[in-house]
């Protein structure tokens, strides 16, 4: 059942990320619209490289036995969600005017380790078990983005106005 039901999910998903990427790059009338369509790319192509092996594996020889593609998937999710939050930084920057070097210095650091930590072999992405206390280093910093963003949107956003350019797009 689960081999089933999560092989549909995650086409359905895939099919609609990234159709809704290309949608709102194509449809979009403003640069903030197109960086939307542009996150919601990254997110769909990211995720592909995880979630296509993982529905193959599914359906032939099992997860352990695929470990491999399945882990390199996992390190470029990793790498494309990093990049996903860089986006909806700037997005941020470009509808509100900000203008903070030491906020962008401290977004693109933290998004620079990540990256490293995601990179460092000590990951072991292509073993079928990977060490948890790295998992837990390379998401240090991608909470701390997280959080920041969060921050930054909760302090400025009505969210009725922040997706008025999808908003636009789509209706």
């Amino acid at each position: 059942m689960q081999r089933v039901m999560e092989s549909i999910f995650d086409i359905g998903y895939l099919i609609f990320a990234i159709s809704m990427g290309i949608f709102l790059i194509r449809r979009s009338q403003d640069r903030i619209g197109r960086k939307y369509g542009l996150m919601a790319l990254i997110l769909g192509l990211g995720d592909a490289f995880h979630l296509i092996p993982r529905v193959y594996a599914l359906n032939t020889r099992g997860l352990e036995y695929n470990a491999k593609i399945l882990g390199f998937g996992k390190a470029v999710t990793s790498i494309s969600m990093t990049i996903f939050y860089l986006i909806l930084y700037s997005i941020f920057k470009d509808y509100y005017g900000e203008e903070n070097k030491k906020l962008d210095r401290t977004m693109y650091g933290l998004a620079g380790l990540r990256i490293v930590l995601s990179l460092l072999p000590q990951n072991r992405w292509l073993d079928y078990k990977q060490p948890l206390n790295f998992a837990i280093y390379r998401n240090i910093p991608f909470l701390l983005m997280g959080l920041i963003i969060i921050y930054l949107f909760y302090r400025k956003a009505d969210l009725n106005d922040i997706f008025k350019p999808v908003y636009r797009a789509v209706f």
